[in-house]
Formats: C-alpha cells, structure tokens, sequence
C-alpha cells in the first residue's frame, strides 16, 4: 500500500511539474498586423518630417535618398517628366534659382497605411524669375496639400494640391475677374 501511496505521489508530482506550465497563447494574427501596420505608419510619417526638414535645410542630397526610383508625381509642375529625375530637376531649381529660404511648415499629418497626408504652410524669398514673373524680393506665402505613398521607407508617389491663386497672385500673375 505504501509503495502505491509513493507511486501515487510521484505521478502526481510527475502531472503537476509537467501539467502547470501552460503554453503562452498564441498572438492574435489581428493584433500582430495591426501593430505592423502601425508601425510602418509611424516609420512612413518619420520619412515624411525628415522629407520637410531636407526641404527646410536645401538638402538635395537627402531628397535623392528617399526618393524611391520609380517615383511618380502625380502633380508634376509643367514641362517637367512625372519622375524621380523631374522632381529632384525641379527642387534644384526652385531651390537654386527662384527662391531663397524656402521653409516647409507641416501643420497636419495623417498615416493610413502606406500612404501619408499632409497639411503644409510653405514660404520663400522670390529671388529669381519664375514662370515668366520678375523677382520681387518680397515673402511668398502658400498652402498645399499632399499625398505620399511610401514604398520601403521611401517616397515613390506623390500628388499635391497647390493654393495657386494665392501663389500666382503673389508672382502678379493672377488677377481677380472683373
């Protein structure tokens, strides 16, 4: 009897250390893709600041890093290709020729996503002639809109909504209909 009361025991114990430790639950698949999907909205929106603070500081450098190859600029400016090439083109340009102190303010930004929004007040000195308008020295102010879509921590589309009245108005190349 007392052999069995042991072998009892000993199984018990046996159940017991084998038996308590239960295996940690799986991950929930939905949860694991939500904090993915949060985390590459949170990396996208980094890329996304550090592209405005490139822009603030006249960083062309930086701009052909996070400019994926096949860019597509959905708002091209005109005469210039939908391309890494045209943008990066037109940036050395505006930068070198039409403005000075160019500055990117990011007011708003929402990440869903591979795609990030923007809500932009950017200002610059009107030092060369731009669009046929003299350079006037003065302050440009404008407001714009844009949507980047990020691919493997870079930009590769891009459309934007430029306030054009008020930037042509301020080059005196709008006028108000009479």
């Amino acid at each position: 009897m007392k052999g069995k009361i042991k072998l009892a025991l000993a199984l018990g114990l046996v159940i017991l250390a084998t038996g308590c430790h239960k295996k940690p639950a799986e991950p929930d698949p939905a949860v694991l893709a939500l904090q993915a999907t949060q985390a590459t909205e949170t990396q996208n929106k980094k890329v996304i600041e550090a592209w405005a603070e490139a822009m603030n500081r006249g960083d062309l450098a930086y701009l052909e890093k996070v400019i994926h190859p096949d860019f597509v600029d959905h708002a091209a400016f005109p005469g210039y290709p939908p391309t890494k090439a045209g943008y990066l083109d037109l940036m050395k340009l505006a930068q070198a020729e039409w403005f000075g102190n160019m500055h990117v303010n990011l007011l708003n930004m929402v990440a869903e996503g591979d795609l990030v929004m923007i809500q932009v007040d950017a200002s610059a000195v009107h030092k060369g002639t731009v669009m046929g308008a003299k350079p006037t020295g003065k302050e440009l102010k404008w407001a714009s809109w844009g949507l980047y879509r990020l691919k493997d921590g870079m930009l590769i589309e891009r459309w934007e909504q430029l306030d054009s009245f008020a930037f042509m108005s301020q080059l005196g190349l709008a006028k108000m209909a009479q």
